[in-house]
């Protein structure tokens, strides 16, 4: 018995070693991210996160590195970061709704329309019933579409909350949510050369944003359609998350 009392020690002192070091490590890999955070310098952030989820594999953690990467706009590595979140926590919406984002940005709106439909009946979030209206309208579910921009016209609270909003010349531009999917269902008339309807949605949405560039290139082209002047092609309209 006395043999064996002075490994088991060293094998206690190991563990408990092992477990002060990981702690302190965990500390050490915080400290380093949370000034990295002060400072702005997001990729020494992304990189201290890694060193704590090597120790640490925590999907809180694993959830954070995916939206550093996705501020960053390193969409492929934050969609597999966020897909190991919402799969281990299916009731983790922000986090499927993040992995729909990056199916966006990829090029994939199939797929990130999936994403959306189960996301939205959760959250409700205007912000996310727009993007769910985008999708719907790179696939070309016109109705679909409509009736997801009209459902973000309803909330309120889409008045309080901007996208970026990217014109056909490419120039990009903060708009308020409600502003936008006025647009959006006068970008659906026009393409259906519903000029008419199409022009009062786009006043619509200058009623709701003065300087909202799209709206306005859009009447413009529209107006010259009506006067039989052919028509440009309407100013994009999606729009990317607020960064």
């Amino acid at each position: 018995m006395k043999k064996l009392f002075l490994p088991l020690t060293l094998s206690l002192f190991m563990v408990c070693s092992h477990a002060q070091n990981s702690s302190d490590w965990k500390k050490h890999y915080l400290k380093i991210y949370d000034n990295a955070i002060k400072y702005n310098d997001i990729l020494t952030a992304i990189q201290a996160l890694h060193g704590y989820i090597a120790i640490d594999s925590s999907l809180a953690y694993r959830d954070t590195l995916s939206m550093l990467y996705f501020n960053n706009k390193a969409y492929v590595s934050s969609l597999v970061l966020a897909e190991e979140v919402y799969k281990a926590q299916p009731e983790n919406m922000e986090a499927r709704a993040r992995a729909a984002e990056c199916y966006d940005e990829l090029g994939d709106p199939k797929t990130a329309v999936n994403l959306w439909e189960q996301v939205v009946p959760k959250t409700r979030n205007p912000y996310h019933i727009y993007k769910l209206a985008l999708g719907q309208y790179q696939l070309k579910r016109t109705l679909e579409c409509e009736n997801s921009a009209r459902a973000v016209l309803a909330d309120t609270t889409s008045k309080k909350t901007g996208v970026v909003f990217t014109s056909y010349d490419g120039s990009q531009q903060l708009v308020p949510l409600h502003a936008a999917a006025s647009n959006l269902i006068g970008v659906l008339k026009m393409d259906a050369k519903n000029y008419t309807g199409a022009k009062a949605d786009f006043q619509k949405a200058l009623e709701f944003f003065p300087n909202f560039i799209g709206a306005k290139q859009n009447l413009e082209a529209c107006e010259k359609a009506m006067k039989g002047g052919g028509a440009k092609t309407p100013a994009k309209p999606a729009a990317k998350p607020k960064g």
